[in-house]
């Protein structure tokens, strides 16, 4: 059984560790220097401490039954999409699951709850932006009802050349 909770400013250090555990092993490729500096930038405590400050703002850890933090999602209530003019809508910012947990439904019940709660929250759409070079999780979020907007490029330090495509991807609520 899964435990969705969500994260507290208490607990911003354990916010902090399960971030780094659950980014780098599936996104170093895109960098040159294997993501310590993004990772840096978007993993400070001080950055954490805004976001959770921020009431559109809500990270969700996903705990098993033995109390080990699965993965963690991160959710932005009052996201427009980004060149659309759809306006009612959530975006979900982060998914990230530990190693272990991949493949066992963890990541389904992180999406059926974000579902959930842009029902909550009266969204007509659900977003979030995926690497086109993740394969895995492109696939996984076809599979639970996305479809593609649009591809963009993004320019940040350090990412690789090859990978700097990325979409933007809907669901109807």
């Amino acid at each position: 059984m899964v435990r969705i909770e969500r994260v507290l400013p208490q607990d911003i250090l354990t916010l902090q560790r399960v971030v780094e555990e659950t980014y780098l092993p599936y996104f170093r490729y895109l960098w040159h220097d294997e993501g310590t500096a993004y990772l840096a930038y978007i993993n400070n405590v001080e950055m954490l401490e805004q976001h959770l400050a921020k009431p559109q703002h809500h990270y969700y850890f996903a705990r098993l039954e033995d109390d080990t933090i699965a993965g963690y999602l991160k959710l932005i209530f009052e996201a427009p999409i980004p060149d659309t003019p759809f306006c009612n809508a959530v975006s979900l910012d982060k998914i990230y699951l530990s190693e272990a947990a991949r493949g066992k439904g963890v990541g389904r019940l992180l999406m059926e709850f974000a579902d959930q709660q842009a029902q909550l929250a009266k969204a007509e759409y659900l977003w979030l932006r995926v690497m086109d070079s993740n394969a895995y999780n492109l696939d996984f979020y076809v599979k639970n009802g996305y479809k593609m907007l649009y591809k963009r490029w993004i320019d940040l330090a350090n990412i690789k050349e090859e990978f700097r495509g990325i979409f933007t991807m809907v669901k109807n609520i």
